[in-house]
């Protein structure tokens, strides 16, 4: 990028066209939560819509879109353009990749060019979780998988719409590949629809206005803009090197991981620098996660926590951050590593980033939140042979700040913006009753402030399902300046025939099954205590744990 040429832009101008392309994914976004089928599109969101110029840099993104999604969503456009050819693509073409930037398989991008007459001057992306992808369950996501050839099928670049008309094959091909034609098939069309109407809209509001130069010379001056005014904000920071470590105890199916995670970041004058060369290496458990949409987009959001605050993200914010990380770690796996919870770790890479800002200036950043997705799936199979599936992910605490307690609940940082599905339309769907859903009192770590509180909800099942769950982290949230850290998450269940809760053997250890009647209870953690409490007595969290857990 020339940072020198974009001064000669007309900041008025630039604004106008940064709302331009603003109000276009805000359209597409309303589009896509009044058309998709599933209740993780149409209710929890768990979706992404950005513009991605030739350069295939992100520049504008849907208020809405999931934090994690929006800093890579450009290499995904990147791979399929590649498979395709650029000179191949033709205006109302729209590619279809779910294994570009090393997520698990269910995140899946569907892309179109945009023209200027017959250049292409930018790509419309938008990434959704699609319900099912087949694998050895339904929704892919297994804990006993060990391959990601166990979660589902792979789509690499394949044109859905060649010409504006739907490719028949290519269609067939993705619904045959799944458990949930109905709901996948009407997710897509939603998204699809959702290209479709976000070309348009590229004829109708930009291309009358700017043409093919003035987008480019529009777009650079904004990611410099935004380059320039995360300099300053590291600048702000006391220079030095900080490091924070982690380490976490996971057992599955018989393989125990003993993770053990080491960030350094270093601040030297307008620029960062971020080592995680001290990552663990790749697991034979889905707990990976690819480098570009894995461990890179976990510091870059969490840099972006750090500089952005609320001012519109795009890839200009992360020029200034200079990220290590080899191949071959549990958030840079290669090869055909599985991929199905690939966003367990990534909280915990935004936490220990934070945590090492932390140590440098503890009044900028706030303790460690409870760090954890916090999945739970339930499914069964249906009349007419194809399954339903209910995915709930548990919000919990976020870290307290220098002025403030912690917020909560909330979900986890990397997936920000999305939202709880509403009991009732749980229990209209599916064969679900919930008995509670409360807030966790003294969940949080006591502090001078105190971290934000957890959830638990109790969940009975009124048919037999399958059961699978997320992995919770090993330790409570940690504290900052004093703190103490949260709680921990857990997910115990009671059978029809028991007077006790138990850990489910299929909680962390692969698929298994519910009787009708079992009651579930879904615990979700605290977030981390900032500064030293005003009674060192004060009960902490992990007590108030045990103390649940008893009960």
């Amino acid at each position: 990028m020339n940072e020198a040429e974009p001064r000669t832009v007309d900041p008025l101008e630039s604004e106008i066209f940064r709302y331009t392309t603003q109000s276009i994914t805000e359209e597409l976004e309303i589009n896509i939560t009044r058309t998709a089928y599933s209740p993780l599109i149409r209710e929890i969101q768990d979706y992404a819509v950005a513009l991605v110029n030739t350069d295939f840099l992100p520049y504008t993104q849907s208020n809405a879109s999931i934090p994690i999604f929006v800093t890579d969503m450009g290499e995904p456009v990147r791979e399929a353009v590649s498979t395709i050819g650029i000179e191949n693509l033709e205006p109302g073409d729209v590619f279809v990749i779910n294994s570009g930037s090393g997520q698990h398989l269910n995140n899946t991008v569907l892309g179109t060019p945009l023209y200027h007459g017959e250049v292409i001057t930018g790509y419309l992306a938008i990434r959704s979780h699609w319900a099912d992808v087949g694998g050895l369950v339904p929704g892919g996501q297994a804990m006993g998988a060990r391959s990601i050839f166990h979660e589902g099928t792979r789509y690499h670049g394949l044109r859905i719409m060649r010409r504006g008309e739907i490719v028949p094959e290519v269609l067939a091909t993705i619904q045959v590949n799944t458990y949930q034609k109905e709901m996948l098939t009407g997710d897509m069309m939603a998204q699809l629809s959702a290209c479709m109407l976000g070309a348009r809209r590229w004829q109708e509001r930009v291309v009358p206005r700017w043409d093919a130069d003035a987008v480019k010379k529009v777009v650079d001056a904004q990611l410099a803009a935004s380059t320039e005014y995360a300099r300053r904000i590291i600048s702000e920071l006391p220079d030095g090197t900080a490091t924070t470590t982690h380490e976490w105890q996971f057992t599955q199916g018989g393989v125990r991981a003993d993770l053990k995670f080491s960030l350094t970041l270093t601040v030297e004058g307008d620029r960062m620098v971020v080592d995680m060369s001290g990552m663990p290496p790749q697991s034979e458990l889905p707990l990976n996660a690819g480098a570009i949409g894995g461990g890179l987009a976990a510091a870059k959001l969490a840099f972006r926590y750090l500089v952005a605050g609320d001012v519109p993200t795009d890839a200009g914010f992360f020029a200034p951050l200079e990220i290590q990380l080899p191949a071959g770690t549990i958030v840079s796996a290669t090869g055909d590593a599985p991929m199905a919870y690939w966003n367990t770790t990534l909280p915990l890479i935004i936490d220990m980033f934070l945590r090492a800002v932390g140590q440098l200036d503890p009044e900028r950043v706030p303790a460690a939140h409870y760090g954890s997705v916090g999945g739970l799936m339930l499914y069964g199979p249906l009349p007419d042979g194809s399954w339903w599936r209910s995915t709930e992910a548990a919000p919990g605490g976020l870290g307290a700040e220098s002025d403030a307690d912690g917020y909560g609940p909330v979900k986890c940082l990397i997936l920000g913006n999305t939202k709880n599905s509403p009991i009732e339309m749980i229990e209209a769907r599916f064969p679900l009753r919930y008995h509670s859903m409360e807030l966790r009192r003294d969940s949080g770590g006591a502090g001078r402030h105190r971290g934000g509180p957890g959830t638990s909800k109790v969940i009975e099942v009124l048919e037999d399902v399958w059961f699978d769950a997320y992995a919770e982290p090993s330790m409570g949230a940690p504290g900052l300046a004093g703190g103490k850290p949260g709680s921990i998450g857990s997910v115990h269940v009671k059978t029809p025939d028991s007077v006790d809760w138990a850990v489910p053997e299929g909680s962390n250890t692969g698929v298994s099954s519910l009787k009708a009647g079992t009651l579930i209870r879904h615990v979700s953690g605290g977030g981390g205590g900032w500064g030293t409490p005003p009674d060192e007595d004060t009960q902490t969290s992990p007590d108030a744990t045990a103390k649940e857990s008893a009960a």
